[in-house]
């Protein structure tokens, strides 16, 4: 008899977001588990959320400053110009198709989603009472600090000084994994490459939040909730790496954890 395929619900944007969905989703499938697409529009009004076995937060907007407990002078920051642009060079054979198609979908907006913020808090408080297992990428991984009562750093670049920040759809940003933690028992490594395209990320951890990982500069990479079997969440998007193991190893992983 065929295993029933485990519901994993992906939360995304109400326009644009298609490219990270169809690859996230594609993972999911590659993992043995069943794709289904949520969004504010279509599911915020809805009493009930469709049953999901399993979450991913994806990535996109920015989160709203006010419940990312940003101060106000990060919001501002002073930016050298000179230092605009650095470290953004693609490489590897389909780097320029996904770049591509992130800027044909890509929809010009305030960088905020006030209705996806409620929407996806909604999303998480449901897999919490449920102890289901949980993917945050990118912002998904903020959002899952926030919920939390951690804060975020508004701005990177004066993390890295003059070689920048890399911006890459394929790994060129080194992290390591911190020893006697979920993620790095389940990538069985102490370090990999990621790719990166993210200009703020965790600061202050929230309650029973620890750090996974953090990259060269000490920003962090990657964290986990405690006393939880399974709540990860990764600044980098292993979506748009199909190519790694390390990277599927990670939906698998999820999916493999819904029992």
């Amino acid at each position: 008899m065929t295993k029933k395929r485990a519901i994993v619900a992906i939360t995304g944007p109400d326009r644009g977001g298609f490219p990270a969905w169809f690859l996230t989703a594609l993972a999911v499938r590659r993992a043995g588990g069943k794709p289904l697409r949520l969004r504010p529009g279509k599911h915020a009004e809805a009493a009930e959320l469709p049953k999901f076995e399993a979450l991913i937060i994806g990535g996109g907007a920015d989160i709203a400053p006010e419940r990312a407990r940003i101060p106000l002078r990060e919001l501002f920051p002073k930016q050298d110009p000179q230092d605009r642009g650095k470290g953004r060079r693609i490489g590897w054979l389909l780097a320029p198709f996904f770049l591509i198609l992130r800027r044909i979908f890509a929809v010009k907006h305030s960088g905020l989603d006030p209705a996806r913020d409620a929407f996806e808090e909604r999303c998480l408080k449901q897999a919490l009472e449920k102890n289901l297992p949980v993917l945050g990428i990118c912002r998904g991984a903020q959002f899952i600090n926030v919920h939390f009562g951690g804060s975020l750093h508004a701005e990177l670049s004066g993390f890295y000084g003059e070689h920048g920040n890399p911006d890459s759809v394929y790994p060129r940003k080194r992290v390591h994994l911190q020893s006697d933690t979920l993620l790095r028992s389940l990538l069985n490594r102490d370090s990999l490459k990621v790719n990166s395209f993210h200009r703020q990320a965790v600061d202050q951890l929230g309650e029973g939040v620890k750090v996974s990982a953090q990259d060269e500069a000490k920003v962090i990479q990657a964290i986990e909730v405690e006393n939880h079997p399974f709540i990860i969440g990764v600044q980098w998007h292993p979506e748009y790496l199909p190519t790694l193991n390390s990277q599927q190893r990670l939906f698998r992983s999820l999916i493999a954890a819904t029992g």
